[in-house]
């Protein structure tokens, strides 16, 4: 059975699909890459958000409250 196979030159048959995989590939690191800027993105946002949020004086609006009081 293998020799009719090897005589016919299906064994040796090569199927070069580096034509149509090289889109898609291409795509692949494409999503890749956008997917990693938009995480940093946000991270950076998060971290601007939180450093901007004013600090509030626990201390000074307990005195307030007892001078109030």
């Amino acid at each position: 059975m293998w020799n009719y196979i090897s005589q016919l030159g299906m064994a040796t048959t090569i199927v070069d699909m580096t034509n149509e995989l090289s889109p898609l590939l291409i795509g692949l690191v494409s999503i890749v890459w956008l997917s990693a800027a938009m995480i940093c993105c946000t991270a950076l946002r998060h971290y601007l958000a939180q450093k901007t949020k004013p600090e509030v004086d626990s201390k000074s609006g307990s005195t307030s409250g007892r001078k109030a009081a």
